[in-house]
């Protein structure tokens, strides 16, 4: 790798970095004043998005227009569920979204240093993956989140791809959809494993392509594994799109 190619991203990563703690504080002062989930969304997005133009990062949303207006304006929340292409993956889906969802985490995530004040401050969902009483009431609390009106976005391959190929779904976030009743909208990311693959640092400019398919009604499907097939499939099809 020439230093032309590595000089840029080590560069942004740097700024970036350094940006970041800036932000994270901001959200922090603001929070006693405008509430912790409405200073993440003042701060976070604008962060985002200019960090993401500073690795030649080009978001573009597809098919959004497409989804019933009470999905679009926020008056009916969904559960968003796709493909995990890039670390990159949830910042740019925060940014570009227009229903400010937030994410299902592990609630493990919560107790490590900085990113779970983040999470915790926008508001993020977090569940138990053990077994027994407390992960049964975990995602009952995650469900009534999602009926209030929030709406999430889950990765249900549980982690990146490292070729681009699609892994299969868990069924953690179609059991979430069935028990809260909400649209499961499937997505594909394009352009993810190209700009940040699995394992490595060095970010390529280019274009990140999020499109959006038509929603799945829990309603329509017997049980949440049905769901699970009907969505995976969708995301296949989404993909190999282009």
């Amino acid at each position: 790798m020439t230093p032309r190619c590595w000089l840029r991203p080590a560069l942004v990563w740097i700024l970036g970095a350094l940006a970041l703690i800036v932000s994270v504080g901001v959200c922090f002062i603001l929070a006693p004043m405008l509430g912790g989930g409405r200073a993440f969304w003042l701060v976070a997005p604008r962060y985002i998005r200019g960090t993401a133009w500073a690795f030649g990062v080009r978001r573009e949303l597809v098919g959004w227009e497409r989804l019933p207006e009470d999905l679009r304006t926020g008056r009916r929340p969904a559960v968003f569920i796709g493909n995990h292409a890039s670390l990159f993956d949830p910042p740019l889906m925060i940014s570009t979204l227009p229903c400010r969802p937030v994410f299902v985490a592990k609630r493990e995530l919560a107790r490590v240093p900085f990113l779970g004040w983040v999470i915790w401050l926008a508001g993020f969902i977090f569940i138990d993956r053990g077994r027994g009483g407390a992960a049964r009431r975990s995602l009952e609390r995650a469900a009534a989140r999602i009926r209030a009106g929030q709406s999430v976005v889950a990765f249900p391959e549980g982690t990146r791809s490292r070729d681009g190929h699609l892994l299969p779904f868990k069924k953690g976030p179609f059991a979430l959809a069935f028990e809260a009743g909400v649209s499961v909208v499937p997505f594909a990311i394009h352009g993810g494993t190209e700009i940040l693959p699995k394992g490595d640092w060095c970010v390529r400019s280019g274009p990140y392509r999020i499109s959006l398919g038509v929603p799945l009604e829990p309603s329509g499907f017997s049980d949440a594994g049905a769901l699970r097939e009907a969505a995976e499939s969708a995301v296949r099809a989404l993909m190999k799109r282009g």
